[in-house]
This record gives structure tokens, C-alpha cells and sequence, in this order.
């Protein structure tokens, strides 16, 4: 493939979107389960307990205490839709101490798809997971994110360049990523938009 050629092209998206309508149409696949996660936030609550005092405990006396109740969510980031190609990316970063470790780990999972009435949608869900050791105790903190867009010109690459998996350093040391987000140099079309037209055609 001639890869001036091809960064010297240009994306037909009145075709790709007419296209992407028609294979909605016309597709007798299964449509995957619409894409969501969990998020649980706290609430502070008052409860009333009742405690005894004087001899015995034969006293009793009621107290209003505030205590941190979970309240989980489930956050629905885009229905039923056909998947066109998944990627995965992650970061770790560690930071030691003294009796101290830090380690800050993002799981990001990005979705190309097809909606039912022929989007071509991005989403991009971020796990960020927080887990801090000291004096013998662990804390750990979760937050998931998400972002949706319209695919565009720069998610092309994604579709007309070979998947690969890289890899660069250590658990557990300083920072780590891993994962096939970023395509490789091996180009498989001889245009822009034309990996994407022919993921829409696997559908058919």
C-alpha cells in the first residue's frame, strides 16, 4: 500500500454514513447489550440508636448518630448496538515511599459501533482504579468514567492499520502501559475510511 497516496486522500462520509444506514437496514446480526457500569455514591444519613446507661443498662437513652450509607447507580452509557472493533489501553503508575506504596491504574475499553438507526459511535469507558498501602493498610478507590463521539477522521487509523498489541515496563515499577489503542505501522488500504467501510460490510 502506498501510505503517501493514502494520507493524501480523503474520507467520503456522505458514502460511509449512507453505507453505515443501509447496513442498519439490512443486517440479520445480533445486537450486543447496551454498554453501562456501576457508580456507588455515599450518602450521610441520620439513625436513631438506642443505648442503656446507669447500673445495669437499665436506662435507656436514645441517640441520633450519622452514618455513610452506599447508594449504587447503574449509568446506562449507550443502548443495543453492533460492534464494529474493541481496543483496550492501560496505565500504572507507582510511587513508593518509606512504608509507603501508591499505585494509580486506567483501564481504558473503547467501542466502535453501529447504533440502530446508523450512528457511528466512539465510547471510551475509564476505569481508574486508586490503591494506597501504608503502615499496614490498604485503601482502595474506584471511579469509572465514559466519553461518547460521533467516529470522525481521526478513528480511521484504527480500521485502515493493523491491530497490534505493545507492551512497555514493569508491574509494580514506576509506569506501565499496555495495550492495542494505538494502531500499527502496517497499512491494509489504499484510502481513508475504507478499513471502516469494510468492518460495516462484515455485518451484512
Amino acid at each position: 500500500m502506498n501510505l503517501k497516496a493514502y494520507e493524501a486522500s480523503t474520507a467520503d462520509w456522505k458514502r460511509l454514513h449512507a453505507y453505515a444506514r443501509k447496513v442498519a437496514r439490512q443486517t440479520r446480526r445480533p445486537l450486543a447489550a447496551p454498554i453501562g457500569y456501576t457508580v456507588t455514591d455515599y450518602r450521610t444519613v441520620q439513625r436513631e440508636v438506642v443505648r442503656g446507661h446507669g447500673p445495669f443498662g437499665l436506662f435507656k437513652r436514645t441517640e441520633t448518630r450519622s452514618e455513610r450509607q452506599p447508594v449504587s447507580r447503574q449509568v446506562q452509557v449507550v443502548g443495543q448496538h453492533w460492534v464494529l472493533d474493541v481496543r483496550h489501553q492501560n496505565i500504572e503508575r507507582n510511587v513508593g515511599g518509606r512504608g509507603s506504596h501508591h499505585q494509580e491504574t486506567t483501564h481504558e475499553k473503547t467501542t466502535y459501533l453501529l447504533l440502530p438507526d446508523g450512528g457511528l459511535k466512539r465510547v471510551a469507558v475509564w476505569e481508574e482504579e486508586s490503591v494506597h498501602t501504608a503502615d499496614g493498610r490498604t485503601r482502595i478507590v474506584v471511579d469509572t468514567s465514559h466519553h461518547v463521539s460521533d467516529i470522525g477522521d481521526h478513528d480511521l487509523r484504527a480500521f485502515d492499520f493493523e491491530k497490534r498489541h505493545s507492551e512497555y515496563g514493569r508491574h509494580g515499577r514506576g509506569t506501565k502501559t499496555w495495550g492495542d489503542r494505538e494502531p500499527g505501522r502496517r497499512l491494509l488500504v489504499h484510502a481513508k475510511g475504507v478499513g471502516l467501510s469494510a468492518s460495516l460490510k462484515r455485518l451484512l
